[in-house]
């Protein structure tokens, strides 16, 4: 007899999983040596894996909703809210102001890492959730 249900009998979770504790690292190895142009780079890669569990709302947290969202006029006063890949952009690919601005850049791209690694956590993808049977085990 032929199986012909839908779901698949390989799960790729695991990879997936291991692929974002692979980028994750690599967040940590380029924040640390400054690095922005690739620490933006491997931000994007773990987007792209992520968005595939966000709602259009927390998309929309992390990329921003337009390119003007940033005003340049106000950027000692920087909001977590501001924290996104969009004004990012605004500022990185502006030479001048990816060097007067890059204390900014900095606190964006923290920003954006902690809101994605909190959407993981929300989603159980960095530990299980407590509701889990497996992390009965763990408590003892």
């Amino acid at each position: 007899m032929i199986h012909t249900s839908e779901e698949s009998v390989f799960n790729m979770a695991m990879d997936y999983l291991k692929r974002i504790s692979k980028f994750l690292y690599l967040c940590n190895y380029y924040s640390m040596n400054g690095d922005l142009e690739r620490w933006i780079q491997v931000l994007r890669i773990i987007y792209r894996e992520l968005s595939i569990k966000l709602n259009d709302k927390e998309k929309s947290e992390i990329v921003g909703e337009s390119l003007t969202d940033l005003d340049i006029s106000k950027l000692p006063q920087v909001t977590k809210e501001n924290a996104t890949f969009n004004n990012v952009n605004t500022l990185f690919n502006n030479k001048s102001h990816r060097r007067r601005y890059r204390q900014q850049l900095l606190y964006f791209l923290d920003i954006i890492e902690i809101k994605m690694r909190g959407k993981m956590q929300e989603k159980n993808m960095l530990l299980p959730s407590r509701a889990d049977p497996r992390f009965a085990v763990l408590e003892r």
